[in-house]
């Protein structure tokens, strides 16, 4: 219960990862939505990574866009002598710049690259940052391509492994759809997508099953409306990130009430609410892997001890899914 196998890669990693986008710090999203969960310390962050490979965390998933490389830095000193014993996940395609006059919230993401030459340069940025001689995991982080564009992006990532530098690859998306642009390539080996018990997407489990692939879950407690911590009424500094309709629409309000008369049963074998998140995803399908993302060592403290606790029951995710079901989105039909 502890590993699990990312699918085709044989690669063993820990049932719960850790997701480094946080720890890069805000940003503008390039349509000038902050993107963050506010300012963050890189030496806690340090402490957090730590305290989450004490409790047997080995897989780690940052990207190159996330504070334009400080994630991928704060990860690399952690790492730094004992990069084997890790799989690394990061990605590519988002471009961005430093000029976006806030001393807050520096950078901006500006648009995307994609192109050969485009995805080598970020390779080599993400290598130099990570200082490792390769990556586990190479994902394009950007929207849509064409059919066109996916033969090329295939062809320059088979070029990579070839190369050495990388050693599988695939999309972080939600959409399954996109996710087939790059399953015919040799090495492609899974995605990266949202679920969690308000976000289903059974679409991509049939992806994974088709391609043998893995799943690297994303926003695992919706943006920490799983937590319980939100309240109707609550507000957040600018600099935090609001995901979207999870917090509009009466859905703070109507998560809490089903989480309320779940919580008897999410709770009552020691776990806290963000725990039980954990395993109801892990109880999904044995190829996927949370990677909650963290500020604090507390926060990696809790995210990491699911690993011990395990996978929920069936019969409480079919409990859990039934009380969700009139506020549950079909993440895969959830179009830009």
């Amino acid at each position: 219960m502890k590993t699990r196998i990312l699918g085709k890669t044989n690669l063993k990693v820990s049932s719960i990862g850790m997701g480094c986008w946080v720890i890069g710090g805000p940003f503008y999203h390039s349509g000038g939505r902050i993107i963050s969960y506010g300012q963050v310390k890189d030496e806690e962050s340090i402490q957090a990574l730590e305290r989450g490979i004490e409790l047997g965390v080995n897989l780690f998933d940052t990207a190159n866009a996330y504070g334009g490389g400080r994630s991928e830095k704060v990860l690399e000193k952690v790492l730094k002598g004992r990069r084997e014993d890790f799989v690394i996940a990061t990605k590519f395609g988002t471009v961005w710049d430093f000029n976006s006059g806030d001393s807050d919230v520096p950078m901006r993401l500006i648009g995307r690259d994609i192109t050969p030459e485009g995805i080598r340069k970020a390779c080599d940025i993400s290598l130099e940052n990570l200082q490792t001689n390769y990556i586990d995991f190479y994902q394009v982080h950007s929207g849509n391509m064409t059919p066109e564009e996916g033969v090329v992006v295939v062809d320059t990532l088979e070029e990579l492994v070839s190369e050495g530098k990388i050693r599988y690859y695939g999309w972080s998306t939600d959409f399954p759809d996109r996710s087939a642009l790059l399953a015919h390539g040799k090495h492609f080996a899974g995605a990266q997508f949202r679920l969690n018990m308000i976000h289903s997407n059974n679409e991509m489990f049939k992806s994974l099953d088709e391609n043998n692939g893995f799943g690297l879950i994303k926003n695992p407690l919706s943006g920490g409306l799983l937590t319980g911590k939100y309240k109707d009424d609550s507000t957040v500094p600018r600099d935090h990130n609001w995901h979207g309709k999870d917090f509009t629409e009466g859905r703070i309000g109507q998560t809490r009430i089903v989480l309320e008369e779940l919580r008897e049963l999410l709770v009552n074998d020691g776990r806290t609410l963000v725990q039980a998140s954990l395993g109801y995803i892990l109880a999904k399908h044995d190829r996927l892997i949370p990677i909650p993302g963290f500020k604090t060592v507390k926060q990696a403290e809790e995210n990491s001890k699911a690993i011990e606790l395990g996978p929920l029951s069936n019969k409480l995710v079919s409990q859990i899914d039934k009380l969700f079901s009139e506020i549950q989105i079909d993440q895969s039909q959830v179009k830009e």
